[in-house]
């Protein structure tokens, strides 16, 4: 079994999602007692997320992420993800900064096979304001994977927003779920799935409440690291490849 890296703590609610999929699909696949080799390395995301909105603060975030990356392979992972949608517009600059030839999970690209495998054309892409509005997630999906995407109008991308705000600094109300759940159900309906692009939106939607397929992009970002992991399990590996959903 290869050992995964997290860079977690970009936002510390949704990070646990990683480790408890990682764990429990490794059980599910292996049996036994058998867990994911994992390091977490939990960084301090404020600086970074200070960023997000500010003047040339994407041409400085690559150097800061770098840095936190870098740390990270010092510990010895076989791969890593980075626990966080929107980081994800900074990776064609991080990998030649790091200074490490350690495979990172894209998780763009996972995403974008999963829809393929499932056959879905048009898809729905809630996440941050950032994520939806700087069009680097769309743009790849729709570049390399052929895929038509499209977003909410500005007025619920920022209903949205507020709610990952909320969510991402710990605060989950009742009504998250509800309010993004009717959005998506009165005025987005016409579309073969949703994307939740952001790693805080699994905390709040549930399949039951949609009709339409929901693809978290954490279990297509962790599917591809366990499939990298447990290939090395020969095997193990060779008796639930046939039946496991990597």
């Amino acid at each position: 079994m290869k050992t995964i890296g997290l860079l977690g703590g970009t936002s510390w609610p949704s990070t646990p999602l990683y480790y408890e999929y990682l764990n429990r699909k490794t059980a599910e696949y292996l049996g036994g007692h058998h867990a994911a080799e994992i390091i977490l390395y939990s960084i301090d995301y404020h600086e970074i997320k200070s960023l997000y909105n500010a003047p040339h603060g994407w041409q400085k975030i690559p150097a800061l992420l770098s840095e936190k990356m870098a740390r990270l392979a010092d510990m010895g992972p076989d791969c890593i993800l980075i626990c966080n949608n929107t980081l994800h517009r900074a990776l064609p600059y991080i990998l030649p900064l790091s200074g490490s030839d350690i495979p990172v999970i894209d998780l763009i690209a996972c995403t974008g096979r999963e829809l393929q495998e499932k056959g879905v054309r048009d898809v729905l892409l809630l996440g941050t304001k950032f994520t939806m509005e700087d069009g680097f997630f769309a743009q790849r999906l729709e570049q390399e994977y052929g895929l038509t995407v499209a977003t909410p109008d500005a007025g619920d991308r920022s209903v949205i927003q507020e709610i990952q705000s909320a969510v991402s600094a710990g605060v989950k109300e009742a009504d998250h779920g509800i309010r993004l759940a009717r959005m998506v159900g009165e005025r987005y309906a016409d579309h073969d799935a949703v994307i939740l692009a952001c790693t805080e939106l699994p905390l709040i939607a549930a399949q039951k409440d949609y009709a339409v397929p929901l693809i978290n992009t954490i279990h297509a970002q962790c599917n591809a690291a366990l499939a990298f992991s447990l290939k090395r399990c020969e095997n193990n590996y060779k008796q639930v490849a046939s039946t496991a959903a990597f």
